[in-house]
């Protein structure tokens, strides 16, 4: 049986849930700094979040022998959204990236009640860069983030598809949502962009193949 491994991303940082601290530092030895507590408590949890708001740490691990007990913890604490975005590339391969807040980011969006999440991506997508030519490929991975909203705990779960478009449509980066540029970038150009953004996109870009 494949042990349980859960990262979530809080102040562009790591908290790793899993049933196997040893086995998951067999398999991530730079996470060998992370701070780690044993036991899916709700203290644990808001020790490892007051560790990650700390200036200078890098991570911090919560292992519990039950994936259950770290997921119902989890979800005790903060309240889930999903959402969805996409990974896209043009004729010639470049990647769409978007800058908003201040980082490089990769459009994605909440999903609506009773919307199917592949369709989120694609209307996501196509509100914040204008594109309405998107062909929708193959799921690319998942990831979680968690963060404070109106005094609210949430938790976000962003599933990410490849998609293809064309240059030849003319972007519109999404004002209302505090979007100031859509850009295509090939590989030369994308190192001094991805360094700006969050490690949560680039683990994303990481999982869809993208060199930089």
């Amino acid at each position: 049986m494949q042990d349980f491994v859960q990262k979530i991303y809080y102040n562009n940082k790591p908290l790793i849930l899993t049933t196997s601290r040893e086995a998951f530092l067999a398999e991530n030895p730079a996470a060998e700094g992370y701070l780690s507590y044993t036991g899916a408590f709700p203290r644990h949890y808001r020790l490892a979040i007051q560790h990650l708001d700390k200036v200078g740490t890098l991570g911090a691990i919560i292992e519990d022998v039950s994936e259950r007990s770290l997921q119902e913890e989890l979800y005790a604490i903060y309240a889930p959204i999903d959402a969805a975005g996409g990974v896209v590339f043009d004729e010639t391969g470049r990647v769409l990236m978007i800058y908003r807040r201040g980082k490089w980011d990769l459009p994605k969006g909440k999903r609506d009640d009773g919307e199917a999440i592949d369709y989120c991506a694609l209307r996501e997508v196509s509100e914040e860069t204008g594109l309405e030519q998107l062909t929708l490929a193959e799921q690319i991975c998942e990831t979680y983030h968690v963060y404070s909203q109106n005094k609210e705990n949430l938790l976000k779960h962003t599933v990410w598809f490849r998609m293809y478009g064309t240059h030849k449509e003319k972007l519109v980066p999404q004002k209302e949502e505090n979007i100031l540029e859509a850009r295509w970038l090939g590989e030369e150009h994308l190192a001094p962009i991805v360094f700006k953004s969050y490690e949560a996109i680039k683990e994303v870009l990481r999982q869809a193949g993208v060199k930089w």
